[in-house]
């Protein structure tokens, strides 16, 4: 049977200009055509229609960055200290779940026990548990002591690390996470400065690729960032160039920018973050001073004006990200950034699926392409707040929302 959604507009999210009064044909789980209401006239009579008068079909949202068995709670660090991995699982499944109610059809997990992400991917896959496509690094890997320790690899060495890729490839990880510096979650660690010399992450990089898996680089301080893209990292996350006088804020560096441009580094700034602290009454210190939420936006914006390419990454599970919040990441991206609704749709859509390795599976509406999408009250490529209200929501064929109404 043919599904089909209908609304007064379709952006495909390959930043072309929206077509308008379309309609999307699936069948089997994938894209079978894009056309419009008015070449519907032969439709089959047990074909299922969804309408959303005023709407637009999009695709599903691509959350780059969750740790799905936190709690994202205040008190998020003592649970991730004191749980069991019994816990654990009830909350990841309650994340994944989650994250697929608000329109995140594709969701990478950047840091989760092993014994708690694999067995999430696993029951999704095989229809036990609702949530998004899930593609998992498992125990990201870290120092001694270093951060999220509490549930990475610790790896100390270049013969360690490559030790910890590898078991991690083992256990079925579509992504490496390696923690290049410290971070605010764990404490006492520095994160102005660098857990791991260039030379390790060359190594690492260079066992990574060789059974064709990428690398996410937790990074803060700038001597994490020059590092990593010296290393050839391919996905730096946050990116936050924190000087390493930890009475300074901010030491960016220019040239770095151009380098992860020109190498084609895909950066996930968490830019998101500093607006649901902000909204939920957190005040962020890092390492010792305040930073000025301005100067960061100036330096992201100069990123993205060197041509860096950006992804959408929540961190949620951590203090005031919560699962069904990705909505604000695009918000802030046109609010804060300054960069156009259909700019930032392309990054929370086309681009992460191409930083993940998944551009010709999903990302975007084309005929062929599985069938992750949603549709928005609203036009979002003229207000990107219309992306909070999700109507329909469809993965891999499958609807899971419906004019509003849950289905799982």
């Amino acid at each position: 049977m043919k599904l089909v959604l209908k609304a007064d507009r379709l952006i495909d999210g390959t930043g072309t200009d929206p077509v308008s009064d379309a309609a999307l044909i699936i069948e089997d789980g994938r894209i079978t055509d894009i056309t419009s209401r008015n070449n519907l006239a032969g439709l089959s009579d047990d074909s299922d229609v969804i309408e959303l008068n005023g709407g637009t079909i999009m695709p599903g949202f691509i959350e780059m960055h969750s740790h799905m068995h936190c709690s994202a709670e205040t008190d998020a660090y003592q649970h991730i200290m004191t749980e069991s991995d019994q816990v654990f699982l009830m909350r990841a499944v309650g994340a994944v779940r989650t994250a697929l109610s608000s329109g995140v059809t594709t969701m990478r997990d950047l840091g989760a026990r092993n014994q708690v992400a694999f067995p999430v991917k696993k029951a999704i896959e095989d229809g036990i548990i609702p949530g998004p496509r899930l593609i998992v690094a498992g125990t990201p890997i870290t120092t001694t002591g270093g951060h999220c320790n509490m549930f990475g690899t610790e790896a100390d060495t270049v013969e360690e690390v490559v030790t910890a890729i590898r078991n991690q490839f083992k256990q079925g990880a579509g992504y490496i996470k390696i923690m290049s510096t410290g971070g605010g979650f764990t404490p006492g660690t520095n994160v102005r400065a660098p857990q791991y010399p260039v030379e390790t992450l060359k190594s690492a990089v260079k066992d990574a690729e060789r059974l064709n898996l990428r690398i996410a680089a937790h990074c803060h301080a700038t001597a994490g960032v020059r590092n990593c893209v010296e290393a050839g990292i391919h996905n730096l996350i946050h990116c936050s160039w924190l000087a390493e006088d930890p009475e300074q804020g901010y030491d960016y560096d220019p040239d770095v920018a151009d380098a992860i441009a020109e190498k084609g580094i895909w950066v996930d700034p968490t830019l998101a973050l500093g607006r649901l602290n902000r909204m939920r009454g957190r005040v962020r210190v890092a390492g010792g001073t305040m930073l000025d939420p301005a100067r960061r936006f100036e330096i992201l914006r100069d990123m993205w004006d060197r041509g860096v390419k950006f992804v959408t990454g929540m961190d949620s599970g951590m203090i005031n990200a919560r699962f069904d919040d990705f909505a604000y990441i695009p918000e802030v991206m046109v609010d804060e950034l300054r960069i156009s609704p259909m700019e930032a749709i392309v990054c929370s859509t086309k681009t992460s699926a191409e930083c993940l390795g998944i551009a010709e599976e999903t990302g975007t509406l084309e005929v062929g392409k599985a069938a992750d999408a949603v549709m928005v009250k609203g036009n979002p490529a003229e207000d990107i707040k219309a992306i909070h209200e999700v109507d329909t929501i469809v993965t891999q064929g499958r609807v899971v929302k419906r004019n509003g109404d849950l289905l799982i």
